[in-house]
């Protein structure tokens, strides 16, 4: 869902490429928007459902579902496909659209440079690791499954092996954070990259457009550093990084209102930001 999620991002910003009338857009958008939504439902339903009342032998219901899903993303990706390719045989689309692309004020600005930035810690953070914990890690490793393997076959000393058992999983714990918190920082980059560029149609007043950036850029820092501390701070900072999460997740709502506020604007053409 999350890839679905960015790969419309990545279609929005080519909108303005996409040689079709807007009806032809919105038809595209609403077959690409039901499959993104529709796939991982039938991806849940494989495990949970099975064939259960399927008339097929080997094939579930979810699987149904799931392949119809993946049909109508391929339908709509090959339509986008082939309004870009209009625009590269000299087809233009709506100059309007065009200069849309353009604007989005401070939002934008701010968007694209703590996105960099974030990538950037990113991988900064990743080579950090690899040079730094990443062997330590897998000498660790070996060095307890070494010890597990040797205590099991001595009765006499399952308490040993049983304390290795929890070192092993200690030392699980201690990368799974290390690399959630890695891949969160550059994450949130991308996205706020993304983001910067669909600021000309977030239909919201500059103010409102600033506040929902701040917003997400907080929470975009907290979660990750806060998922560090888990392995210092336990559980207070497990429920601060769930607070970043929720800032993140306001601040995606508050840009998806002023989205569909964009959309009924260009249905109706009229109305000024608020």
């Amino acid at each position: 869902m999350t890839d679905a999620g960015y790969l419309a991002l990545l279609l929005a910003l080519l909108q303005p490429f996409i040689v079709f009338p807007h009806y032809t857009k919105k038809l595209l958008a609403s077959l690409f928007v039901t499959g993104g939504v529709l796939l991982p439902v039938g991806i849940f339903l494989i495990h949970y459902v099975g064939l259960a009342y399927s008339p097929f032998a080997v094939i579930g219901w979810g699987s149904v579902l799931a392949d119809f899903a993946g049909a109508l993303l391929i339908a709509a990706l090959v339509g986008e496909a082939w309004g870009l390719y209009k625009y590269s045989r000299g087809a233009r689309a709506d100059a309007g659209e065009m200069e849309d692309l353009q604007a989005g004020g401070w939002a934008r600005r701010a968007l694209l440079s703590a996105g960099t930035v974030l990538v950037l810690l990113g991988f900064l953070y990743g080579a950090w690791y690899s040079a730094v914990d990443l062997y330590r890690h897998e000498e660790q490793e070996t060095t307890i499954l070494k010890n597990m393997i040797d205590d099991a076959g001595q009765p006499s000393n399952l308490p040993a092996a049983a304390l290795e058992v929890k070192n092993f999983g200690n030392l699980a714990g201690e990368r799974a954070v290390k690399i959630a918190a890695h891949s969160h920082i550059i994450e949130f980059g991308i996205l706020a990259i993304l983001l910067s560029f669909i600021q000309p149609y977030v239909f919201l007043s500059e103010s409102w457009r600033r506040r929902w950036v701040q917003v997400l850029l907080a929470g975009s820092a907290i979660l990750p550093i806060f998922v560090l501390l888990e392995l210092k701070l336990g559980l207070v900072a497990g429920g601060i990084a769930d607070v970043g999460g929720l800032m993140v997740v306001i601040a995606l709502v508050g840009m998806l209102v002023g989205v569909l506020r964009q959309t009924g604007s260009l249905d109706s053409r009229s109305g000024v930001a608020r």
